[in-house]
């Protein structure tokens, strides 16, 4: 499978609330240029999954106006602190997808880290508006293979 990890792009740090932080305008045209760089790419992709926080949800908006055939979930085990394990095991029910994930950070730089190096310790990070591809025959700890990154 194709997982295509996602970080929403740079937000604004006033918000009532953690989730309901917005984009900024610089955060807009990052997002814009990344999805603009993606789409260069010709993915496959075959479904979406978006963390529920609102800068997620405004990134991933881009992303459905680029691949409207791609069907989009909302979930609430992609939030910024949840458990990379149980991403991954989301990430494994939706196996037979190549999957768009968009989402936040420490999140998606573990996951990052644990699907690549089989640990969530070894520090990679992704960037605001930054898209990861990776490979993966079997969805696992340090199974994966970066295919190709993309930033804004």
């Amino acid at each position: 499978m194709l997982l295509y990890l996602v970080r929403h792009g740079n937000a604004d740090r006033r918000a009532a609330s953690d989730s309901e932080r917005e984009l900024t305008p610089h955060g807009i045209v990052q997002n814009r240029a990344a999805v603009k760089k993606f789409f260069l790419q010709s993915p496959d992709l075959t479904k979406g999954i978006m963390s529920p926080y609102e800068r997620a949800r405004q990134t991933a908006a881009d992303f459905r106006l680029a691949f409207p055939s791609v069907e989009f979930e909302v979930s609430d085990r992609i939030t910024p602190e949840a458990d990379p394990y149980d991403t991954m095991n989301l990430i494994e029910e939706n196996q037979q997808h190549n999957l768009l994930m968009v989402s936040h950070n420490p999140l998606l730089s573990d996951l990052l880290s644990l699907l690549v190096d089989g640990t969530t310790q070894s520090d990679r990070q992704i960037g605001t508006s930054t898209i990861v591809c990776v490979m993966m025959d079997i969805v696992a700890p340090g199974c994966g293979e970066i295919k190709y990154t993309l930033g804004p």
